[in-house]
C-alpha cells in the first residue's frame, strides 16, 4: 500500500520491493501508474472486464484505455 507515500518513499519501496520479487510472480493492483510501469505484463481492467494487456511501451502505442490513465495522470502532476 504506498498510496500514502510521497514520491521519493514511494521510490525507495518500489525499488527494493522489485529486487525482492526477481524470478517470482506477483499480482499487484494499484491506481499509480508508477507502481506498475516497470511490469512485465500489465492488465487493464474496465467495469471488471479486461480490456488491455501488455507493458507500458504497448499498451500507451495502443492510445486505449491505459493511455489515458496515464495521460490523465501526468495531467494532474499524480
Amino acid at each position: 500500500a504506498t498510496n500514502a507515500l510521497d514520491a521519493n518513499n514511494e521510490r525507495t519501496i518500489t525499488e527494493k520491493l522489485e529486487n525482492f520479487y526477481k524470478g517470482k510472480t506477483v499480482v499487484v493492483v494499484a491506481h499509480r501508474l508508477s507502481t506498475v510501469r516497470n511490469a512485465d505484463q500489465i492488465v487493464v481492467l474496465d467495469e471488471g472486464k479486461i480490456v488491455e494487456v501488455g507493458n507500458h511501451e504497448s499498451l500507451t502505442d495502443l492510445r486505449g484505455k491505459y493511455y489515458e490513465l496515464v495521460k490523465n495522470q501526468l495531467e494532474l502532476g499524480n
